[in-house]
């Protein structure tokens, strides 16, 4: 057998278990479990297999077949996946980033006056300066790259739900790369999903501020405590209808604890609503993620507590972010 026969019989395999984009998954696994790139798979489809691939590998590589074909994630499987411009450790118990996540990211950075492609980004309301505890940058300044004026000399964020912190991480990245300082507080009620937002934050973000909050859902209040000049959230909205409809990937392998509420998907939505004033400072900006559906039902709760609400969409063109600031 060559490693061509190799790769059109493990495509096959994926196909018959109705895996979509089965060649590329095939390519993707090989890629990523062996040391071969992409150019010397290509080289080497003529070759024989076992010239190719050692016993040992072959026979890990059985059981990662049996996985996808079973229809895990081929994130859990590989451990890893891409979001913005980086990388997040990932496995069973933790949701898998979104491409169309990267659209909170984008609107969070927008409302701290930071250059993005977000489609429409000037409508996003802007954190104001929170009293003497600001700062104004320049480009003349010290620090390169900073486009950010009159904004808070540390930049305070919640990420509520965070799941492997793809979104609060990502943020806090960005600032760093701007030289802008941070305090980034990430929340969240699973106990596998924390260690990941854990390994991930200290990989990326190293010594920087901030925390992992194994909590039901908000921060804690300490002696100490501070409100936020920024709030992300990305929490279980599909319904309970939904989930029934889901890819087997998503509706048995990831988490339902991340995926839904159980219900009409807006239950924490009204809880932000609720409780919001304790955490935002006044000035402060709030950024939720939600269904392609619930754009209305979200700005509808959010309007008696944020003023300049707005939704924004995905590349897709599907409402996907609403975002409001706690006016002064």
């Amino acid at each position: 057998m060559t490693l061509q026969d190799y790769l059109k019989e493990k495509t096959e395999l994926l196909e018959r278990s109705g895996i979509e984009d089965a060649e590329n998954e095939v390519w993707v696994i090989l890629m990523s479990l062996t040391d071969l790139n992409r150019a010397q798979i290509r080289f080497s489809l003529a070759k024989a297999l076992d010239d190719c691939l050692s016993a040992e590998t072959l026979w890990k590589l059985e059981d990662v077949w049996v996985r996808r074909a079973d229809h895990e994630p081929l994130a859990y499987i590989i451990g890893k996946a891409p979001f913005y411009d980086l990388e997040f450790d990932v496995g069973p118990g933790v949701l898998i980033p979104r491409f169309d996540t990267e659209i909170l990211v984008e609107t969070a950075l927008a409302s701290l006056g930071c250059e993005v492609m977000l489609p429409h980004a000037e409508q996003v309301p802007q954190v104001e300066q929170n009293a003497e505890d600001s700062v104004d940058y320049y480009e003349d300044n010290t620090v390169t790259n900073i486009e950010i004026s009159g904004i808070p000399s540390v930049i305070r964020i919640f990420d509520l739900c965070t799941g492997s912190g793809c979104v609060g991480i990502t943020i806090a990245h960005e600032l760093m790369r701007r030289g802008i300082p941070f305090e980034l507080v990430m929340t969240e009620i699973s106990e596998e999903a924390a260690r990941y937002a854990t390994a991930n934050a200290t990989r990326i973000l190293g010594d920087g501020d901030w925390k992992v909050e194994r909590v039901d859902f908000w921060p804690t209040i300490t002696e100490e405590w501070e409100k936020a000049d920024l709030i992300v959230s990305n929490p279980p909205y599909i319904t309970k209808e939904e989930m029934e409809d889901l890819a087997i990937e998503v509706r048995d392998k990831e988490p339902s604890l991340a995926l839904t509420d159980g219900g009409d998907g807006l239950t924490l939505y009204r809880r932000i609503c609720a409780e919001l004033p304790s955490y935002l400072r006044q000035g402060g900006v709030l950024a939720v993620e939600h269904g392609c559906d619930q754009g209305e039902a979200v700005r509808t709760l959010l309007h008696p507590v944020l003023g300049s609400v707005g939704t924004l969409q995905d590349y897709g063109g599907h409402d996907r972010v609403t975002c409001g600031r706690r006016e002064v």
